[in-house]
């Protein structure tokens, strides 16, 4: 039930934040989100470096409910308020990173997201951190193409 929830929180969270008038110019980052999420959920069933409860076939489902909703929503929020400057960008990347951690924390504590092995919630900060790193390289690289052709 809980990634359930966290399902609806983060389209609702969309619904009410997002500037959607910049779905186009934003929707690669969100893409790029989601891929990312994947392939770091692959990993994980080949490493079984952390796992999920609480759902049933928690292995598949609750990796895709994050996939397609938390991910792309996250990323879609992150960029769309992106400072110009790298030094700037560090500093929201830092903040986002925060509240990534401690979502993350709070699901461990819950007991429905379990590390295993040498994987720990550091480990999970460092890539929050390089995750949001190339989200926001993503989009600056692939932005202009699109808000160049809004503004002709």
């Amino acid at each position: 039930m809980y990634f359930i929830i966290l399902f609806v929180l983060a389209w609702t969270w969309f619904y009410f934040r997002a500037n959607k008038k910049r779905a186009r110019e934003i929707y690669g980052a969100a893409v790029f989100a989601s891929l990312l999420g994947l392939m770091t959920d692959l990993i994980m069933v080949h490493y079984n470096l952390w796992s999920y409860s609480g759902l049933p076939q928690p292995l598949y489902t609750i990796p895709l409910l994050l996939e397609f909703s938390v991910y792309p929503v996250v990323s879609y929020l992150f960029v769309q308020k992106l400072p110009p400057t790298w030094k700037e960008i560090f500093i929201r990347i830092l903040i986002w990173t925060l509240f990534a951690g401690l979502l993350e924390w709070i699901t461990l504590e819950t007991g429905y997201m379990q590390h295993k092995f040498w994987w720990n919630l550091w480990l999970s900060v460092v890539a929050d951190v390089m995750i949001f790193f190339s989200i926001a390289g993503i989009y600056r690289f692939y932005s202009p193409a699109y808000v160049s052709k809004t503004n002709i």
